[in-house]
């Protein structure tokens, strides 16, 4: 049993006691649980033997794989020759023999970390992927500023949460999906700034509420503290609960109330222009490869490979059209019962799932008392915004189209989950950066096309975990280097002379076939024999 494993089997269990009211034993009895709302943890065999945790499950077969641990970000590397750089083909196979990718990744003040990847200033993590600036997380997944994480999937400055998504500021909570600034709460939905929720959806401001009734403080913890003792007696005989939506799914949605309630209520108009977000792809292509492509969606097939993107859908209560995806715990929502936010805005004042209080619950009862209620705005719109088209959420954003999280964007079509950043296209999660095309797990990069874990680097293509890089190619976990070819440096003119041919590449197979065939994630397998 390692020393991390400790530590969180510690924390796990003080969690567990502020939480649930009461341990329910060892970490790792819960871990096939606890890992359910997550995509699934990759993990590959290294040269030496042992097991890595990957980034993600893009890697091609075969290819090269070290540990983080292991990797001389300084290691020299000899010059592919002139020959081997005189065509494209020769170029991809020179490079496959060289290139490999990185586990275990883990980068700034970082300590106490296990079996996790892509984790930054953070503390005592373990079988986690995508965490920075948090401790003391376990089986969680897209996680930011944050402490006691169990089985939680994407979030930011929360503590203390077992097996919740998409959270912020959020405290002491236990399938909580789609929560700000909440806490002590229990398989909801759509709660902001609310406090002692169980069984609730989309309510604002409230507190000791039950199936979105509100009760006497001392009826409610009355009702808690039963329900809780339940909790704890099911999990530790089954070592699982089921989710906030298995629970939903249970029974049949019945509309004839929730119509009664949106009755004569006007959606709010749908943005539709993207004329200048159109105008920002053609100026990025022409930034990034050299010539200028028009009309975005031609390249849709391309730009949405390896990321998530939204595609349509429509409120079963207005047929008004809606935006989902399968960015985690969005793609667990149930389609028969997903609404807008204004929609669930009126449902969650007027529907409850009681209109006395009841004098007992238990776990069995929460499909009756939740299907009145349980309805999902999959779009949430915050501050200040325009031109956010096909978009799920957006915040402080303009002229943004078909991404998940518009957070602080402007020109950014078919992401996941861009940040503070400008001209993106086709990425995953990107922060900080702009003019990039293809890129995932990046943070201030510029002018770069097909990077992967990548940090401060500019006019870098097809490069895996590297770090302030300038004018790059096929880079492989390394750092601090200049006019670089497969790790090497190869001086301005001749380095010209490499990315033109790999520019003209690109362009050309984006003008016949409106893609490119390869991708940072199978460089180092492409052209192997």
């Amino acid at each position: 049993m390692s020393e991390v494993y400790r530590e969180l089997d510690r924390q796990w269990k003080a969690t567990c006691r502020i939480v649930l009211g009461g341990e329910i034993g060892p970490l790792d009895e819960y871990k096939e649980w606890l890992c359910g709302l997550n995509d699934p943890l990759t993990l590959r065999r290294i040269s030496s033997g042992h097991m890595v945790a990957m980034t993600s499950n893009s890697y091609c077969e075969g290819s090269a794989v070290q540990d983080m641990a292991q990797v001389d970000f300084m290691r020299k590397f000899e010059p592919i020759s002139i020959n081997d750089m005189k065509d494209i083909d020769s170029l991809f196979e020179s490079v496959a023999e060289r290139f490999s990718y990185c586990g275990n990744i883990t980068i700034g003040n970082s300590k106490f970390v296990e079996s996790s990847s892509e984790v930054s200033d953070s503390f005592f993590v373990y079988k986690c992927t995508r965490i920075s600036g948090c401790k003391n997380a376990a089986y969680s997944q897209w996680m930011r500023l944050s402490e006691n994480l169990f089985g939680t999937n994407e979030g930011g400055e929360s503590q203390f949460c077992i097996r919740c998504g998409i959270v912020y500021r959020n405290q002491r909570s236990f399938e909580l999906w789609i929560g700000g600034n909440t806490s002590d709460s229990y398989y909801s939905y759509g709660l902001e700034g609310c406090k002692d929720c169980i069984f609730c959806f989309n309510l604002i401001g409230k507190s000791n509420a039950i199936g979105n009734l509100q009760l006497p403080r001392n009826k409610y913890s009355e009702l808690k503290e039963k329900l809780l003792s339940e909790l704890r007696s099911e999990l530790m005989e089954k070592k699982k609960l089921p989710s906030l939506i298995e629970l939903i799914s249970q029974e049949k949605p019945d509309y004839s109330h929730a119509l009664s309630a949106v009755k004569g209520l006007s959606s709010a108009t749908r943005d539709k222009d993207k004329s200048r977000l159109e105008g920002a792809f053609t100026k990025a292509s022409s930034v990034v490869l050299g010539e200028p492509l028009k009309g975005i969606d031609a390249y849709a097939g391309w730009l949405s490979r390896h990321t998530i993107v939204t595609r349509d859908s429509k409120s079963v209560l207005s047929k008004t059209a809606l935006q989902v995806s399968e960015y985690p715990i969005m793609r667990e929502l149930p389609e028969n019962r997903i609404v807008t936010q204004e929609e669930a805005t009126v449902l969650g004042e007027k529907l409850a799932a009681w209109q006395t209080p009841p004098s007992s619950i238990s776990l069995a009862d929460a499909p009756h008392i939740l299907s009145p209620i349980a309805y999902f705005p999959p779009e949430r719109r915050l501050g200040s915004y325009k031109n956010l088209v096909a978009c799920q959420w957006g915040a402080e954003s303009t002229d943004c189209y078909r991404t998940v999280v518009a957070s602080h964007d402007k020109y950014c079509g078919y992401n996941a989950w861009p940040r503070n950043s400008e001209n993106i296209f086709g990425s995953g999660l990107v922060f900080n950066s702009e003019f990039c095309f293809k890129c995932f797990d990046g943070v201030g990069l510029k002018r770069c096309f097909e990077v992967d874990s990548g940090r401060g680097c500019s006019d870098t293509w097809f490069s895996h975990n590297v770090e302030g890089l300038q004018s790059a190619l096929f880079c492989f976990n390394t750092k601090s280097k200049r006019y670089a070819v497969g790790n090497a440096e190869i001086g301005p003119e001749q380095f010209a002379k490499v990315k033109k041919l790999v520019q003209d590449w690109a362009i050309s197979e984006l003008k016949k076939r409106k893609s490119v065939p390869i991708s940072v994630y199978d460089i180092a397998c492409k052209g192997k024999k």
